[in-house]
């Protein structure tokens, strides 16, 4: 019988393939913990990125940094609740001065630098990115041996802050016909940095294939904001092993479970699923099925499965079109009736907004 949790370092799951099962483990969970990117897959391979998570971990908890699990390691991850890791934008020369709703973010970016004495504490924290400020971020990313570009992302956020720090881009307010700051205000405050992310994809998405019903788009946006936070969860959290030979996913083969478990912003499972877009996007999702988690495609199959009915057969029109708006069984184009009267409701505040 396998040990739980056994004492993992790199290389397990690829030299000793034995251990792939745990090592997923590992991979959820330091994700819940905040040190791993919730869109990195758990492939059951202790590879560089897995074993700097762990590092990061273990620094965070005061515990011998090496990178190896033993059990003290596993202690904290089992008892870690899931939360998500802390999110910046992407900030660079111009942010807070062309782009007044990132202030706030450089205002902390230059209140970071003072810390690590990159600034001088008389430096007044006015959230405008000039010159200056960018000399301080290339001293800095010197000081931590990082790529010197100026530019504040995942990286230099993360040795700012000292522990791990995704980042996103920031996007324009004005997102075709609709703005963003508007929608975005009507969201729980904890998706909103995601939203500014995927919203203006989704809504990209939504006009290039000729999505232009406001309730359909409503629903779409409601869809997303609740299987996946509008893209704060982009990859099931659970291992996959529960769809291993689940025929009726596709899953034939040794490790199908865990290989195609949820992703998206409509988290699609199982072999069928990922062949059947693969096909339809000409992108190889079979092989690489991580990729299903990046928002451009996962918008895509987002809004071509909801218009084309091509999850349970129940499309957009069935429900939706015009007067007609029927948030309420429109739940059937994904997942039966689950959840239906909370995500009408989400549904009926974007058709507001919109």
């Amino acid at each position: 019988m396998a040990i739980k949790n056994p004492i993992l370092r790199k290389g397990d799951g690829i030299q000793y393939p034995e251990y792939q099962q745990q090592v997923m483990e590992l991979q959820d969970k330091l994700k819940k913990a905040g040190v791993l990117a919730a869109n990195v897959l758990s492939d059951g391979r202790f590879d560089t990125r897995t074993e700097d998570a762990v590092k990061r971990l273990q620094q965070y908890n005061e515990l011998y940094v090496d990178g190896i699990v033993y059990p003290e390691t596993w202690a904290v991850l089992n008892r870690t609740s899931p939360t998500p890791p802390q999110r910046y934008p992407l900030l660079r020369l111009g942010d807070g001065i062309d782009s007044p709703q990132l202030q706030n973010y450089v205002k902390t970016l230059q209140d970071l630098l003072k810390k690590q004495g990159m600034l001088s504490q008389n430096e007044p924290s006015d959230g405008r990115f000039d010159s200056k400020i960018e000399s301080a971020v290339k001293r800095f990313q010197q000081s931590k041996g990082l790529f010197v570009d100026g530019i504040v992302g995942e990286n230099t956020w993360s040795a700012l802050e000292s522990k791990y720090v995704e980042a996103y881009r920031p996007y324009n307010k004005q997102v075709g016909s609709f703005d963003l700051d508007r929608i975005v205000a009507t969201i729980p405050e904890s998706s909103r940095s995601y939203a500014r992310e995927s919203i203006p994809l989704i809504l990209q998405e939504c006009d290039a294939n000729g999505v232009t019903d406001r309730g359909q788009i409503a629903y779409i946006l409601a869809t997303a904001e609740h299987e996946s936070h509008l893209g704060q969860w982009m990859i099931e959290f659970a291992s996959g092993w529960a769809y291993e030979g689940r025929s009726n996913l596709g899953n034939t083969r040794s490790g199908d479970g865990p290989r195609y478990k949820g992703r998206g912003f409509v988290q699609i499972t199982g072999r069928n699923n990922y062949t059947d877009w693969a096909n339809r996007l000409g992108i190889d999702l079979v092989n690489n099925p991580e990729r299903a988690a990046e928002p451009p495609i996962a918008a895509k199959i987002l809004v071509i499965g909801m218009r084309d009915g091509t999850f349970t057969s129940h499309k957009l029109n069935d429900y939706i079109h015009g007067a007609t708006r029927d948030f309420y069984n429109a739940r059937l184009i994904v997942n039966g009736h689950d959840r239906a009267p909370d995500i009408a409701a989400i549904a009926r505040e974007y058709y507001r907004v919109l």
